[in-house]
């Protein structure tokens, strides 16, 4: 629903406000995140374990942002964005943690799907950096959609970039409409995966999108210089 935004706020999200962001991620994030409904063997679409504490302990290190109703009595989160540190080797840290984790399970073929992706866009390669600040989540709640708070908070962690002396912002979208916005900020397409072309080294397919998902079945990876970091 549209509405006005004045009462929004956009901070850096502090580590004691982790179960906090943890219920705004399983409220509005990972229900609808492509790479956790997609894989196949599952019982129900329950993030794994594993995948949540990695991504709790990047709020641990200052790279999450929130957007926050001041209006609400409770200061509601209604928006997130969590990034991780990518660097040349990213994907064969991925490989081995995998490795690491017996059997085959949720956790162990995201990791691998993971390093897919991280070969595929090479953004340090491509861009001939060290390392790159890479937003793996932008997920905003249902009802305050279509305000801008996506692209605010995108704009957050690339001044939040900048500041961490980051030179490469890179990001991974798997629909149109979220990725326009890594467009309208002068972010370029480095990488594209449909899901539908993956097949894991036993050659097997886990992730498949549930019929009916709106929006695309395929991973984007954006990125761009920080530089000036509003200009486009």
């Amino acid at each position: 629903m549209d509405g006005d935004t004045k009462h929004l706020i956009y901070r850096i999200a502090l580590p004691e406000e982790c179960s906090r962001i943890r219920e705004a991620l399983e409220t509005f994030f990972y229900p609808e995140a492509l790479l956790n409904v997609s894989y196949t063997d599952q019982q129900t679409a329950a993030p794994a374990e594993e995948e949540v504490q990695h991504t709790l302990s990047l709020v641990q290190q200052g790279m999450a942002a929130i957007a926050i109703d001041t209006n609400d009595h409770n200061q509601q989160i209604v928006g997130v964005s969590i990034a991780r540190c990518v660097k040349p080797d990213t994907c064969d840290d991925l490989l081995q943690e995998a490795a690491s984790l017996l059997g085959h399970g949720k956790r162990v073929e995201q990791l691998k799907l993971q390093a897919h992706l991280e070969r595929l866009a090479n953004v340090c390669g491509r861009f001939r950096v060290r390392r790159s600040y890479h937003v793996f989540v932008l997920a905003v709640e249902p009802t305050r959609r279509r305000n801008a708070i996506g692209q605010k908070l995108l704009e957050f962690q690339l001044a939040r970039a900048k500041t961490l002396g980051y030179q490469v912002v890179s990001a991974d979208f798997t629909g149109e409409q979220v990725a326009r916005i890594g467009a309208r900020l002068g972010m370029r397409c480095v990488s594209a995966l449909p899901l539908d072309q993956y097949w894991n080294s036993a050659g097997e397919r886990l992730f498949v999108a549930p019929e009916g998902m709106p929006g695309d079945r395929t991973v984007c990876t954006y990125a761009r210089y920080v530089s000036g970091v509003g200009d486009k």
